[in-house]
């Protein structure tokens, strides 16, 4: 794909790379040697990747609970990244850790272990194949993801996802609303209705690259790439003709 918009992304494993590929994007790999912000120069979209925990403390937690596990470069850099898609309103896609990282950038918390902080909450820590639903998730009438998946699941605008996490949002970040819950309660998704195409997800859609399952999220972060790249290039020919 040589004319799809650039999409920048880290930590980058290759399920997320086909996922975008087969969306038509092109991809510019980040890692904290990329120098922010040059490193974004000439990119229409971020998307933000699973991984490790959060650092608590970046979200004003004074204690540690002993399951969570830190990576303190990898903090720094995808905070700097996330915080420049957000002030920018570059089309931002977050998943996983992604997701709980634009909600701490943007004044949000998280549940450090869900076990311990929810009795009774679902098992989010699949052991079977990656590219398997373990639970549903209730989509909000009327939001982005419900226009994304308008034919869910028996009227009741449920999806069934797959699961590997044990923190999620607990205070979501102001300006944004929830998109999706799981039947315990945790937020799976939400959206900044103000922004161009600002969504995380707690699943990972990327796992169903191969089938199309969920195709939906990456085809809607390049279609809002594309729109912001004609936007870059609308501005750069009215400040060449002024």
């Amino acid at each position: 794909m040589t004319d799809g918009p650039l999409v920048a992304s880290a930590w980058l494993k290759p399920d997320y790379r086909s996922a975008l590929e087969r969306a038509g994007a092109r991809i510019r790999e980040l890692t904290p040697l990329a120098v922010l912000p040059d490193a974004l120069d000439g990119c229409d979209a971020v998307m933000l990747t699973g991984g490790v925990d959060v650092d608590p403390a970046l979200y004003g937690a004074t204690e540690r609970h002993p399951s969570v596990q830190i990576d303190p470069e990898r903090d720094t850099y995808e905070f700097a990244l996330a915080r420049l898609a957000l002030e920018r309103d570059m089309p931002l896609l977050a998943i996983c850790r992604g997701a709980q990282v634009v909600n701490v950038v943007a004044g949000g918390t998280l549940i450090q272990d869900i076990p311990s902080a929810l009795a009774g909450a679902l098992e989010h820590r699949q052991a079977g194949a990656k590219d398997q639903p373990s639970h549903p998730v209730r989509v909000t009438e009327g939001s982005c993801l419900a226009h994304l998946f308008p034919n869910t699941a028996g009227g009741e605008h449920a999806l069934d996802v797959n699961s590997r996490h044990h923190q999620s949002v607990d205070r979501l970040a102001p300006g944004f609303v929830v998109s999706a819950t799981s039947p315990d309660g945790i937020i799976e998704a939400f959206e900044r209705p103000g922004s161009r195409f600002c969504l995380g997800v707690q699943w990972h859609p990327e796992n169903f690259w191969r089938s199309g399952s969920f195709r939906e999220l990456f085809d809607a972060l390049v279609d809002a790439a594309r729109r912001y790249r004609a936007g870059r290039s609308d501005t750069k020919d009215t400040t060449a003709s002024t």
